[in-house]
């Protein structure tokens, strides 16, 4: 019995010894992984930095990734004054060129242009929830790509926005009514960042399907929801996993999840306004859209596909960008009765204070051009332009970068050169571009993979900043804690790390101009 308890307890014992020496062979182990995966990254990283482009020392594994906080368009926009307009940052082991210099960014963006249409791929983005197809301006470029940007091109050229002149009117007309009933006539201050994005929506459907937005709020919050989550997958920098391969096995990361998620939900909703479209083409009941046209031209080789990449760009573009731009813009305007008088006055020795007639172009009220051109210069909702890969070879003066390289435009630090806008490039100066109407602006990024669809953003702007305008003083709350918030671009924006710039919450009231001759333009 004796002999038995010893053999036991030395058994046991060995045992306590042996799970001991796994536990330290395995810590061991890893330690000893660690370090090698950390000298490898650290090797290559250091072979696929870009000779001779200076930028900021990052730090080992992660580079310059966590140093942008916490706001990377502006901390690229400080680097540049210390490293110049054409620098270099690490993102994990992704070497990236920064253009933040107006001048820069034109003479490569632009004179270069046809080596810079390619785009990079990124893997939460492109390999999880883009399985299906992806939007015009994210697609690394293919036949396939060119395809559906030389469509929307012509979809959205001056003669073709000219056409969708009707429906901007029709809808903008309808958000006036609504800002009118919901404030009852200015006795109301409120929030009317719901209405724009009904009114956005609602327009970039009727462009591109030819049917105005379901009345249906749980469909329209939906889209909303969906392509918030979107944009903040798709923002340049929306995911660390992108630039540390590691960061996928991670069980704590949640992104894949919600990328995949965000896809399926987006599809239901795309193939159903499709399927629509679909329907009516084939009842011969369709209106003017650029999703008809395609279907019914035999000289558009599209398939279903690039079709669906067209509707994505259209929807995410108006969310991601109008609504923002309006946002901010109305917010401003509350703040500085200086400049709605000035506009106000402006559009009066144009089109009168009686009728707000037709509007042919968007030059015909100069300060309201002015004032578009300076609220998209301020707030650049798109502060970092979506990127881009280079298809050639690079070379700017004595900057060379090989073919493949991911380049960032900070558009954010363009539209803050003090070498094109003067010292107060801080201040929301519509007279600025009075002064130079040739100024330019980087809004909506610069060469031949710049945003599609300028035109037709440049022509909603006007028209819906013009009848707001002229319609309504847009004032502040009476409520004095309802006032507590500013439109400073910088200071104020909600989520510096969104792809879109989004500004504080605020209400307003909208005030009747001239309530008669309002109800009157209204029916």
């Amino acid at each position: 019995m004796i002999a038995s308890k010893l053999h036991l307890n030395s058994f046991l014992h060995g045992e306590d010894i042996t799970a001991s020496s796994l536990l330290l062979t395995a810590l061991a182990f890893a330690g000893l992984a660690s370090i090698a995966y950390v000298i490898l990254t650290e090797a290559y990283r250091s072979k696929v930095r870009l000779p001779n482009i200076p930028g900021p020392t990052g730090l080992p594994i992660v580079g310059n990734f966590y140093q942008l906080n916490p706001d990377p368009a502006e901390t690229l926009h400080q680097w540049s004054k210390k490293y110049g307009g054409v620098y270099q940052i690490m993102l994990g082991t992704m070497p990236v060129v920064v253009f933040s210099s107006m001048q820069a960014a034109r003479e490569v963006f632009i004179g270069q242009g046809g080596s810079l249409i390619d785009k990079p791929k990124f893997y939460t983005f492109h390999s999880v929830l883009s399985s299906v197809a992806s939007s015009i301006g994210t697609t690394p470029w293919s036949e396939s790509t060119k395809r559906r940007r030389k469509t929307a091109a012509t979809a959205m050229n001056r003669p073709a926005v000219a056409s969708y002149l009707p429906f901007i009117d029709e809808l903008t007309r309808d958000l006036i009514a609504d800002l009118w009933k919901k404030g009852q006539d200015g006795t109301v201050a409120f929030d009317p960042r719901h209405s724009l994005s009904r009114t956005i929506t609602d327009l970039t459907l009727t462009v591109n399907y030819g049917a105005r937005l379901p009345d249906d709020d749980a469909l329209l919050e939906e889209i909303i929801d969906v392509e918030d989550g979107l944009s903040r997958i798709k923002c340049p920098l929306g995911s660390s996993q992108d630039f540390m391969p590691i960061m996928r096995w991670s069980p704590f990361n949640e992104k894949s999840a919600v990328a995949k998620e965000i896809n399926r939900r987006r599809l239901i909703f795309l193939n159903k306004f499709s399927s629509e479209l679909e329907d009516r083409v084939e009842k011969g009941i369709e209106k003017p859209s650029i999703q008809s046209n395609c279907l019914k031209d035999p000289d558009v080789r599209l398939d279903k596909v690039d079709l669906l990449g067209i509707s994505m760009s259209m929807v995410s573009g108006g969310l991601d960008t109008m609504v923002n731009t309006l946002a901010w813009s109305i917010g401003t305007f509350a703040l500085r009765p200086d400049i709605q008088e000035k506009a106000y006055q402006a559009i009066c020795d144009v089109y009168g204070k009686e009728s707000w007639g037709p509007i042919e172009d968007e030059t015909a009220v100069p300060y309201v051009t002015a004032l578009v051109k300076e609220c998209l210069r301020t707030f650049c909702v798109l502060r970092l332009s979506l990127p881009r890969a280079t298809w050639k070879d690079v070379q700017y003066g004595d900057i060379f970068i090989p073919k493949g390289t991911t380049v960032f435009l900070n558009a954010w630090g363009c539209n803050r050169d003090e070498s094109v806008y003067g010292p107060d490039v801080n201040v929301f100066r519509p007279e600025r571009f009075l002064e130079d109407p040739d100024l330019p602006h980087a809004a909506y990024g610069f060469g031949t993979r710049m945003c599609a669809g300028f035109h037709l953003a440049n022509r909603q702007l006007y028209v819906m900043i013009l009848r707001l305008l002229w319609s309504f003083k847009i004032e502040l709350s009476k409520e004095d804690a309802d006032n507590n918030w500013r439109m400073r671009a910088l200071e104020d924006v909600t989520e510096p790390w969104h792809l879109a710039a989004i500004p504080p919450s605020y209400k307003v009231r909208f005030v009747s101009r001239n309530a008669g001759a309002l109800k009157e333009m209204l029916e």
